[in-house]
Order: structure tokens, then C-alpha cells, then sequence
């Protein structure tokens, strides 16, 4: 197993900073140093300024999400931020899309389970009913789902928003899985698309709430249900090493033990480091 590491070697070829170049270009040694430090060369470093990223960490973050300087600008249009946009990226939507979506109110993972519930019924949404203003349109013709209307037709679905909760599209989606899992989430009338990315990585509705609260995503709540943890005995793990509880979500998706990341906090290293490298993994 690889050891996960937040040293900072020098660049490749080895060469000690060299504050000349950044000087040149209208940039103090200290904030050359910390772009360097990044593996992010002068030329990079004044596109993203010039973009309005000030900041070598959230370049690192664009990066990450395949963003470049001159696009970059669109994004941060839509109102959404670097953190976000290795999300939507990630699941596959442009700029375009994700603004669209986000105006209607959806995070990624909504806008996702969306897609996914139209694509694996094949059938198209109802229409909204009358006096909705255009804003519930546009959420209600993503998220409705197909339904018999009632007398005086088709009524929108509850929590309108996060994602169109719907028993019968969250049945097709994990009605195969385990039952006592899938009966956790029907008790409770928890149906929207995070309910169903929870019940796909096979984890019961309290435990998927438990995990929620600590920053966990399903695919790494999994991961400790599968090494025979808890929510509560992970987080009691990670307050005996005296890891923040707001930090926790972050060193465990970067690949940390809770000894490892309080060696690391110790030596200086951020927790905003270890969500980039949470990120990065991601993509591996």
C-alpha cells in the first residue's frame, strides 16, 4: 500500500526557487514562491490572475476539475465555485448544464439522478401543472417523474428542488439490492436522488444520515462499513486523535489515518490540502 504524503518536493529537475522570473512579471518572491509550490509556472500563474484566481490552491482545484484560465470565468459566473465544479465535472456536465441546473435548484448529484432516472425509464416527464412559475417548470420537468394523474391532474411531487422524490423511480433504480436496506429508505420516505446514491452503495437510511453529517460521501461510507465501522466509532476515532470534526471528511478522503493526519497537522499541513488530494483521488 502507498503511503499518502503531502511533502512538497522541489520540481522535477530539481532547481531551487528562483524569485527572478516571478519578479519580472509583477510578482512579489512570497507570492511566486507559493505558486511554485503548486507546480504552477509564471505564465500559468498570471492567466489565472488574470482570470480573477488569486488564489494557487483554487487554480489547483480548477485544474483538477479540467478547467482552464480562459474558461474558468464562466464558471465562477454561474456561481459556482472550484470545490463544486470537480463535481460536475466529474459526472459529466458542462458549464452550461451545470448552470442551468444549479439555477433550478439542484446540486450535480441531483441533476445526475435526474438524467439517470429519465434514461432508465425512457418515458418523458409530465407536464407542469398550471401557475407554476417558470423557475418550478424548469425543476418540475426534470425531476417529475411519470404517475397516474389524480382528478384534477398530475400534482407536483414533494420536496420539489432536491431532485423529484419518487418511490417508484427510486424502486427501479435499487429495488434489487439488499431488501432490508431499500426498506430503511421506504420507511422513512426517503426517495430523492441522494437517497438512491446512498442505497446504491448499500447503506441503510439512519446510517446514510450519520454518515451525512460527518462529510462523508456513500462511496467512502462504504468503504469503513466494509472495514466494520460506524459513523460514531469513526468519528470517536478521529476525536481521540484530536482531528477537528469539520476536518474529518476531508483527511479521510484524502486517504489519512486519523494517527497519519495528526502527524501531518502537526508538521503544518492544512486541511484544505487534504480535500485538494481528496479531490485528486477521486480521479484516479
Amino acid at each position: 500500500m502507498t503511503k499518502t504524503t503531502f511533502e512538497q518536493p522541489e520540481p522535477d529537475d530539481g532547481r531551487p526557487f528562483d524569485a527572478e522570473p516571478w519578479q519580472t512579471r509583477g510578482m512579489s518572491k512570497e507570492a511566486g514562491r507559493g505558486w511554485w509550490r503548486h507546480r504552477i509556472d509564471p505564465d500559468q500563474a498570471l492567466r489565472w490572475l488574470r482570470a480573477g484566481v488569486s488564489e494557487p490552491i483554487d487554480a489547483v482545484r480548477w485544474k483538477i476539475a479540467g478547467v482552464a484560465p480562459d474558461t474558468v470565468r464562466e464558471w465562477i459566473y454561474a456561481k459556482i465555485d472550484a470545490r463544486e465544479a470537480v463535481a460536475w465535472s466529474e459526472l459529466g456536465f458542462s458549464v452550461v448544464q451545470a448552470r442551468r441546473h444549479k439555477r433550478a435548484g439542484l446540486t450535480a448529484v441531483q441533476a445526475y439522478g435526474a438524467a439517470r432516472r429519465v434514461q432508465m425509464t425512457g418515458a418523458p416527464a409530465a407536464p407542469p401543472p398550471a401557475g407554476f412559475s417558470r423557475l418550478r417548470q424548469q425543476v418540475y420537468a426534470r425531476t417529475q417523474r411519470p404517475h397516474q394523474p389524480g382528478p384534477h391532474g398530475p400534482s407536483p411531487p414533494s420536496g420539489l428542488g432536491r431532485g423529484g422524490p419518487d418511490p417508484h423511480s427510486f424502486m427501479q433504480t435499487v429495488g434489487r439490492r439488499d431488501p432490508r436496506v431499500v426498506h430503511s429508505y421506504m420507511q422513512r420516505q426517503w426517495f430523492d436522488d441522494e437517497a438512491i446514491a446512498w442505497a446504491t452503495h448499500g447503506i441503510e437510511a439512519s446510517d446514510a444520515l450519520a454518515w451525512k453529517e460527518l462529510g462523508l460521501t456513500p462511496a467512502e461510507a462504504e468503504r469503513h462499513q466494509q472495514r466494520g465501522m460506524t459513523a460514531m466509532q469513526t468519528a470517536k476515532e478521529w476525536w481521540q486523535a484530536g482531528i477537528p470534526f469539520d476536518e474529518v471528511a476531508d483527511w479521510i478522503g484524502a486517504g489519512l489515518t486519523p494517527k497519519e493526519a495528526a502527524e501531518q497537522r502537526a508538521k503544518g499541513v492544512t486541511a484544505e490540502r487534504a480535500a485538494v488530494l481528496r479531490s485528486l483521488r477521486k480521479h484516479r
